[in-house]
């Protein structure tokens, strides 16, 4: 930093800051200048943005909105943002207002890109010389050198992904309009020296369903939070499909990425009440290795500036080092892309938006190298929030826009590292496995992810092991090899104890992501170099299928158990009624042999126009038998109905309503009108989280509006009429918590075969483990006997009586042996021999539970099939040999 730059940086004006009661907070220093923006209009309601040349004036947020942003009780809505940033966008020559696309439920996704006039005229350059940089195969050092002194730095920072933490996107909203308005030498400064992504909000719709439920329940007696996911699907584990790429706001957030390669990724969050008033970098060991060590020092560099600022300013109550780690690749795609995370915590205020007030100074009151100055007020308000995660940001800016030629040539430096690595060379994807299906998810999540994929022309030898034509490579020597090594390779978490002889530390997330276990296939790693002639795939699809012939009439059409994608078809199917059928044993047909759960379709048109269809579109090879067999089979219900018990705010309900989705699998939320007719379905899912409380006495009437009845409690009366549905014949499927909630419903025999107490005797924060699957069973078909299984804080059972209700064991973890597979576990040997998953006949019904969490994030989809297994099989008619081999005529 040079001198005049320093000078600038302590000559900061006073913020001008809104006076809650009792807030108690010093003025906040954030910038010189901050008195100088440009005057404003205000606008009505039917002001448009302007369509032509950059002019007109912007008004205020409080001239815009009605009333000033960070007012208690008051939330802006993205109804009236949206239009605002267009506004900007469309009157300010240094703001770019650009819609990404539509999110899940059809709000706009936008993106600001906030620089210098001169920088946004020049913004494909800008753009390419990040690109450059950043991947560096072919560009010499002093190229590099040149490149950095001509480039801009891109900061990216995103708020609003967890949409009850309403401060940050209330935030942007003042960091657009002083950006694109303040004519200060301090903010100019920054935006001749940085490209600026901003993304005031990366989950609308969620904004849109807790900012609009806040202002219609104002005035009323009603909770103001909203109460159910706030995004349809995955809830707070929006910044959790950072891997899997599932939802389509993860696809455009990497697409972002990708596109600017942008050096800093600040992601803005809230923490709770009791919380430091704003965490940030640097972080808790450990830290994946696969993140480059420049990011790592980089990350701790704005962390730090940061607290500097709020100290500087007179903010207390701040920290660092603490709760959050650098290692759970899913909270984390940027680390892997060139970018340092920096998460930014700011602590809530009470219920939304209103002061949080205390009996004393609020927050930890102790002091440490990494809290050092407590929090000395009784007060926190949305306006200390937003005061605060602001000072960070612009902190944050100024440490990339005065140091701009360091971070441009770490980019290139993070870069040779990636391209010149020596060890390992590559990972192989062998061609023709067992799973099609695991196959392209895993390409295809490395295709969004941004890493190359080669595919051999012809056979090869790599690792002393030969493998065919069609097989995928993946090269280490790329500029972003860590995402791609840190899916495929087994994880090992280091054993961390608070202290010495003391509990575990906590990680802040889970521990495991290998990619082969949770889905199913086999990558192989490679150690040294080899030769093999490949192709660079532009994009990635299932495997190519031939097309089988028709089978006889004596003949039916075959689908392997194999492929989870297999359910794909199944749902197709079932939409058609078209009959479907499930082989009960393994069975041989000329020279080939198919495995219990083999799915049969007898010859038909409309059979055989689908599965060409859906072959195609999978990559799941169809055959067709000459004969059926004589072996006991099932015959699915045509139209099976699944009924999935969903609490509101219960995301493994909204993960498996996204399986569903997908799959095209024919289900419904059970509603609290539903328990006196459950007999409308056939089967009924009651994931991680379904407890007793929260199926009879459920929300609160008194707390929420009418339209909430479906989440009302049903009392004991609903309680035993669930127990009836199964008992009547209907199937029942539970994992996680779930299971003892099935337990209590119908004292079933079990214990826990975990110790209580300490988590020094056992703890598995979320990793893979070892298990034995009965492939026979029909809730195992089609799975490999040593299936790996996901347990994140989860249970094991020992049966203590098998004469209370016909009872099968469908999986158990091994007698002995290492019972870890990838991530971290202590006391793994009270596992052994433990019982996992069980399927029970209770009365007429049929009832199979799993003590792991067999539908985690999408994350274990091979593993995911046992609920598909266990909910189509239960409602199945049973078939003899002679029935099956006349397909039940």
């Amino acid at each position: 930093m040079t001198s005049s730059e320093s000078s600038r940086l302590s000559r900061r004006m006073l913020l001008r800051t809104t006076a809650a009661a009792g807030a108690g907070a010093a003025a906040t220093v954030i910038n010189p200048g901050a008195a100088s923006a440009a005057p404003a209009t205000p606008l009505t309601d039917h002001d448009q943005p302007s369509t032509g040349p950059k002019s007109g004036r912007i008004p205020t947020p409080a001239d815009y909105f009605g009333t000033p942003i960070g007012t208690d009780g008051f939330l802006a809505q993205w109804s009236r943002m949206v239009p605002y940033f267009q506004l900007i966008g469309a009157r300010s020559d240094r703001v770019k207002y650009e819609e990404i696309g539509k999110t899940t439920q059809g709000h706009p996704y936008v993106l600001l890109t906030i620089s210098s006039p001169k920088n946004l005229a020049n913004l494909d350059k800008l753009v390419a010389t990040n690109a450059r940089l950043a991947d560096p195969r072919g560009l010499s050092e002093a190229e590099a050198k040149k490149l950095a002194t001509k480039g801009k730095p891109f900061y990216y920072v995103q708020a609003g992904i967890h949409s009850t933490e309403v401060g940050n996107s209330q935030a942007a909203i003042e960091w657009a309009y002083r950006l694109a308005t303040e004519r200060s030498e301090y903010i100019e400064k920054i935006l001749d020296n940085l490209v600026i992504l901003l993304q005031p909000c990366q989950n609308p719709d969620g904004i849109v369903l807790v900012n609009d439920y806040f202002a219609a329940t104002a005035g009323t007696d009603y909770s103001r939070t909203y109460p159910d996911l706030y995004t349809k699907y995955t809830g707070h584990d929006g910044n959790r499909d950072w891997i899997m790429l599932t939802q389509v706001e993860s696809k455009y957030n990497a697409s972002i990425l990708n596109k600017y390669r942008p050096q800093v990724f600040q992601d803005s969050h809230g923490a709770s009440a009791g919380s430091p008033r704003l965490f940030t970098p640097p972080y808790l060991s450990p830290y994946d290795p696969n993140i480059d060590t420049i990011l790592i020092q980089q990350t701790d560099t704005v962390g730090l500036a940061m607290q500097r600022g709020m100290t500087v300013a007179g903010m207390k109550g701040n920290g660092w080092g603490s709760e959050y780690d650098f290692w759970s690749a899913s909270r984390q795609y940027c680390a892997y892309h060139g970018a340092a995370r920096i998460l930014t915590e700011a602590a809530a205020a009470s219920n939304l938006a209103y002061p949080q007030v205390g009996t004393g100074p609020l927050g930890r009151q102790t002091t440490d190298i990494n809290f050092i100055e407590p929090y000395d007020s009784n007060t926190w308000t949305l306006r200390n929030i937003i005061d605060w995660v602001s000072q960070a940001f612009y902190s944050g800016l100024e440490t990339v826009a005065y140091d701009t030629y360091n971070w441009l040539y770490n980019s290139y430096r993070i870069g040779v590292k990636a391209v010149t690595r020596t060890s390992p060379y590559a990972y192989v994807i062998p061609a023709g496995q067992r799973d099609p299906q695991a196959v392209y998810d895993a390409l295809e999540i490395f295709h969004l992810g941004a890493v190359e994929i080669h595919q051999a022309q012809a056979a090869f030898t790599a690792g002393g092991k030969r493998y065919p034509a069609g097989s995928y490579i993946i090269y280490m020597q790329q500029p972003y090899a860590g995402f791609a090594k840190t899916l495929l390779e087994v994880q090992d978490y280091p054993q961390l104890l608070e202290y010495p002889g003391g509990p575990p530390q906590r990680p802040y997330d889970t521990t495991a992501q290998t990619l082969p276990m949770l889905l199913g296939f086999q990558a192989d790693l490679i150690a040294t170099s080899f030769s093999a002639g490949t192709k660079l795939l532009s994009s990635v699809k299932p495997p190519a299928v031939v097309t089988t012939p028709a089978p006889p009439s004596s003949g039916a059409y075959a689908i392997g158990p194999e492929s989870y994608g297999v359910f794909r078809i199944v749902a197709a199917l079932q939409k058609q009624n078209i009959p479907t059928f499930r082989a009960a044993a393994q069975f041989t047909d000329g020279d080939r042999t198919f495995p219990a759960g083999t799915f049969l379709v007898p010859p038909s048109s409309a059979a055989r126009q689908l599965l060409q269809a859906q072959s195609k579109a999978t990559g799941i090879p169809v055959s067709a038998l000459r004969t059926v067999p004589a072996v006991a089979g099932i015959q699915l219900k045509q139209g099976t109905k699944i009924g999935l018990i969903k609490p509101p705010g219960n995301m493994p309900s909204g993960w498996l309503m996204w399986t569903f989705d997908q799959y095209g699998v024919d289900y419904s939320v059970v509603t609290a009108s539903d328990y006196a007719s459950l007999g409308k379905y056939d089967a009924i899912i009651m994931p991680k989280g379904v407890s007793r409380n929260s199926i009879v006495n459920g929300l609160n009437s008194k707390n929420y509006p009418p339209e909430w009845a479906w989440a009302f409690g049903v009392g004991t009366t609903g309680w035993d009429q669930l127990r009836d549905f199964v008992t009547g014949g209907g199937t029942l499927v539970t994992y996680g918590s779930a299971t003892a909630t099935a337990q209590s419903l119908f004292s079933l025999p079990i214990t826990s075969a975990l110790p209580g107490g300490s988590s020094s005797d056992f703890y598995c924060p979320g990793s893979l483990l070892s298990q034995e699957f009965d492939t026979n069973n029909p809730v195992a078909w089609g799975l490999s006997a040593n299936n790996p299984v996901w347990f994140v804080s989860n249970d094991a059972y020992r049966l203590t009586d098998t004469s209370t209700y016909p009872v099968d064991v469908v999986a158990k973890y091994p007698d002995s042996g290492s019972q870890l597979q990838s991530g971290w576990l202590i006391g793994g040997e009270d596992l052994n021999g433990a019982v996992n998953g069980l399927s029970w006949t209770i009365g007429k019904g049929f009832v199979v539970t799993f003590g792991s969490e067999i539908g985690f994030r999408t994350w274990n989809r091979s593993e995911q099939r046992t609920l598909f297994n266990a909910a189509f099989y239960g409602p199945s008619t049973k078939l003899t040999a002679d029935q099956f081999k006349r397909l039940g005529k």
